[in-house]
């Protein structure tokens, strides 16, 4: 079997971690895919002997981690969910749609989850297919200017032994091309401040853990705490004086900021965090510009407000 003869396909749950059997269809486009297929909570027995020497080892909670990276881009029509949608209503986003946008919004209980079939292609022309239900994740933002806006997945769900499946289509057509980033394409907004950035990024920071009890087993997502970075030109203190933003020792200062990419209905992103906390300030050389590296968090407002994400 070729390593790189890879693909995943994922599925919304109706009932936590019963498998709703995703098509080829549900198939996700992805980038440096990685699959730990069996892990857990490893015990050792310790079972008194007379000699030295090992001893056998239990996992009490096994399951599976997947990690891998989605472009950032629209479905191609305003109104209608990304294909990727499913990822990110499993990572903690509650999905309304409109007739010109789709928002992803936080929430705090009632969590989906996706069953998501890893595919390896076998040398009979098949798959030797592993599903893993019950999957919950967590999400990063990488938009940078050297490239294409990226997500970054971490997935963990319930173990099971991989099965060979006859060969079937493997459909991604539902996702479409992403746009670079570029001063065309891309708006960074820091209050009213529009920025020059070599970089943003978000980290969703879910505090997630495989939950093994007598009369339940589930992935629990406990708690998050967002954070990120932005890489900008240094401005002017007049224009923008980041040092007064970044100071906390006399009091906060919260402010919104706002990154959109794309120009085209279909094709718009656009990441809203309405409260966010300008913690750290570092001069970095940017091309051989003074930039100010900052070290952001994300707070909530009212509650489950401290991230958006629009696709329109």
């Amino acid at each position: 079997m070729k390593f790189q003869s890879k693909a995943i396909l994922a599925k919304i749950e109706t009932a936590y971690g019963t498998d709703p059997t995703p098509e080829g269809s549900d198939a996700i486009q992805t980038k440096n895919l990685s699959i730990t297929p069996y892990t857990g909570n490893m015990i050792s027995r310790d079972l008194d002997r007379e000699t030295l020497g090992g001893q056998e080892q239990i996992n009490i909670n096994p399951y599976v981690e997947l990690t891998f990276e989605v472009e950032l881009a629209g479905s191609g029509t305003a109104g209608v969910a990304p294909a990727y949608g499913s990822l990110l209503r499993a990572c903690g986003f509650d999905e309304t749609s409109t007739a010109d946008a789709v928002t992803y919004s936080l929430k705090s209980n009632a969590f989906e989850s996706v069953t998501i079939y890893y595919l390896q292609r076998n040398d009979a022309g098949g798959f030797q297919q592993q599903a893993i239900t019950g999957c919950r994740g967590s999400v990063s933002f990488n938009v940078d200017s050297s490239g294409l806006p990226i997500m970054s997945f971490n997935f963990m769900g319930f173990y099971q032994r991989p099965t060979d499946v006859a060969a079937f289509t493997v459909d991604r057509s539902a996702f479409i091309d992403p746009l670079y980033v570029s001063k065309e394409n891309t708006t960074l907004t820091l209050g009213a401040f529009a920025a020059s950035a070599s970089s943003f990024e978000v980290d969703l920071a879910n505090d997630m853990t495989m939950r093994s009890l007598t009369g339940a087993r589930y992935v629990n997502i406990s708690d998050r705490e967002p954070t990120g970075s932005a890489t900008v030109d240094a401005p002017a203190l007049s224009a923008k004086d980041f040092y007064a933003l970044v100071e906390s020792h006399n009091g906060t200062t919260l402010e919104a900021v706002t990154l959109t990419h794309g120009t085209e209905a279909g094709n718009i992103i656009e990441i809203n965090a309405p409260a966010t906390q300008y913690r750290e300030i570092s001069p970095t050389d940017s091309d051989g510009e003074l930039a100010y590296q900052l070290g952001l968090a994300f707070l909530p407002v009212n509650g489950n407000d401290e991230l958006q994400l629009v696709v329109k």
